[in-house]
């Protein structure tokens, strides 16, 4: 991983944390006009998911130019990084896939 691509990374999580933002603040409203379930809240718990893989992957582009002696042993572990990036990375994107499905199916329905 070069420097660049740490920030053009960090960069991309920030932008989904925003569109997740945008989706629940529609959700809310579509949700309101339809009586549908206010799943929207769900969004925000993919939101703090993706935050924390935010934080984890800030935590590891920082480390990126520290000789390997410097570095703590837990951020050298992949299973440090499976358990506090990857993991709640996939939880906080399934978990707004879901939910955006579940507010936005009704548009592929009438198409047809």
């Amino acid at each position: 991983m070069t420097i660049f691509g740490a920030i053009v990374a960090s960069a991309g999580l920030a932008s989904v944390i925003y569109a997740f933002a945008i989706l629940a603040g529609f959700g809310r409203k579509l949700g309101a006009v339809t009586k549908m379930r206010p799943l929207y809240k769900g969004y925000y718990i993919a939101i703090a998911c993706v935050v924390l893989a935010l934080i984890t992957h800030f935590l590891r582009t920082s480390v990126f130019w520290a000789p390997p002696q410097a570095i703590p042993l837990i951020l050298r572990s992949p299973v440090f990084y499976l358990f506090v990036y990857y993991l709640p990375l996939a939880i906080g994107l399934s978990l707004a896939l879901a939910i955006t499905w579940y507010y936005w199916s009704w548009l592929l329905k009438e198409r047809q």
